[in-house]
């Protein structure tokens, strides 16, 4: 009876014919990829929150979450990235040329959002060396005054008459603490 009974599903399975292993084989990838973005992104959201237990100090703290919500990000994308290549490639499609084509179009991207780019890099090491936290007064280039919040982007200033300062981190040179 059992004997029957799997010859009777093998006999279906195969009736169905790639169009059900491609579908499972997609649905597979595309619920490991889930499952892993949200292991990932709960050990860096565990991590953090270890480091950050251990600090005194509020600023860095935030630093530490901030830090936490760039790492989750970059896990986030690339996960997804991964699992879109094997499911084009579960779909027929050859992902070689789409490689080679985001290579060439991730370049014409770097060079269009170069200062971007390096705003995002210097933010991340501004915080990472803990150089500027927020209340500090602080000069960078010309602009000076209290420095009401930094982001991976920008350092917000408000100058001694009350202005504020947009400074891009891809500007700051120097910075006089």
């Amino acid at each position: 009876m059992n004997e029957n009974l799997i010859d009777l599903a093998a006999a279906w399975w195969a009736g169905l014919g790639g169009a059900a292993t491609t579908a499972l084989r997609i649905t597979l990838i595309l619920i490991a990829a889930w499952v892993l973005i949200g292991v990932l992104q709960r050990g860096i959201r565990s991590m953090r929150q270890r480091i950050a237990s251990r600090l005194d100090d509020r600023e860095a703290a935030k630093r530490a979450e901030t830090l936490g919500r760039v790492f989750r990000y970059l896990v986030a994308v690339v996960v997804s990235l991964i699992a879109g290549m094997l499911v084009l490639g579960e779909l027929g499609v050859s992902v070689a040329p789409i490689l080679g084509a985001a290579g060439v179009v991730g370049l014409a991207v770097g060079f269009g959002a170069q200062s971007l780019v390096k705003d995002y890099f210097t933010g991340f090491f501004l915080l990472l060396e803990n150089q500027i936290r927020q209340g500090d007064v602080v000069q960078l280039g010309s602009h000076s005054g209290l420095v009401e919040e930094v982001t991976l982007r920008f350092v917000q200033l408000r100058d001694y008459d009350g202005n504020v300062h947009y400074v891009p981190n891809g500007h700051i040179t120097t910075v006089i603490n």
